[in-house]
């Protein structure tokens, strides 16, 4: 069949599969690359075939975080369609995919980037939310979240923190090192977000709840497990139901290690 009807069918194989892995690749760029090298995999029944959608989503964003464009994977995404129809071995594989990740110095970079103070800016930070809420997701309400205009990165403490007397114990310098970072961002849908704004943090949670003004429309508690953590922790009157630095830090530590697991790296001297 033809270059683009096998990309339809890889297309069509992603939305059958109820998979967080094959769900995460949907959002990365390169994608004739990754689905090509997918596609090669199935159809010559490649024995390690779940194993190497792992290694294929740790590579694509590794090299997507670190900053990296096509020029950096094209060559070994051929090479990789090559092996996978020469039935390489998975270690092979992997071995090869390491040697130029290391020649790279992808794993520095990337690591430099996801402590950043800014990821807020970055087109990666959403996607890499939703891999950590599908990893935390409950496979039996497992659903592709869409890219779309109506999801959106909430910041927990506001831009406009000066604006409210209840922001009061965040120092500029706090807000400065954490506004934008992955301590502060949680997901959110359009309508939430926008009445969470920029609102002192227990008006927040009560718009995370569905009690906002919104709530004839949406009286339901956010979808998004990573926000409703923020709740259960505002119910419990953790950090005294406010949003402390020690609670943006102890978010950072809790989104470091999720990252951790998805790409196979320590963040620990982050």
């Amino acid at each position: 069949m033809g270059f683009n009807t096998q990309l339809k069918f890889v297309d069509l194989l992603g939305c059958m599969c109820e998979s967080w892995v094959i769900y995460s690749f949907w959002y990365l760029r390169w994608s004739v690359y990754w689905k090509s090298i997918v596609l090669a995999s199935l159809h010559n029944g490649y024995s390690e075939h779940e194993k190497l959608l792992l290694i294929l989503r740790r590579f694509y964003y590794l090299y997507w975080i670190a900053g990296k464009t096509l020029s950096k994977v094209k060559q070994l995404s051929f090479n990789l369609i090559k092996w996978v129809k020469e039935n390489k071995s998975i270690e092979f594989i992997e071995n090869e995919i390491n040697t130029k990740i290391k020649a790279d110095n992808i794993i520095n970079l990337a690591k430099d980037n996801l402590s950043s103070e800014d990821i807020y800016n970055t087109a990666w930070s959403k996607p890499l939310l939703l891999l950590i809420e599908y990893g935390i997701t409950d496979d039996s309400k497992l659903s592709f979240i869409e890219l779309s205009k109506d999801l959106h990165l909430e910041h927990i403490l506001p831009k406009k923190y000066k604006s409210f007397p209840e922001w009061d114990h965040i120092t500029d310098e706090v807000a400065m090192d954490w506004l934008n970072s992955g301590g502060n961002l949680t997901l959110l849908s359009g309508k939430k977000n926008i009445e969470a704004s920029n609102n002192p943090f227990d008006q927040k949670i009560n718009v995370y709840r569905g009690k906002g003004k919104y709530q004839d429309k949406d009286t339901s508690i956010t979808a998004f497990e990573m926000t409703k953590q923020i709740v259960s922790d505002f119910e419990q009157n953790k950090y005294n139901k406010e949003w402390t630095e020690q609670a943006i830090e102890d978010r950072y530590d809790w989104f470091c290690k999720k990252v951790e697991d998805i790409l196979n790296i320590s963040c620990e001297d982050e």
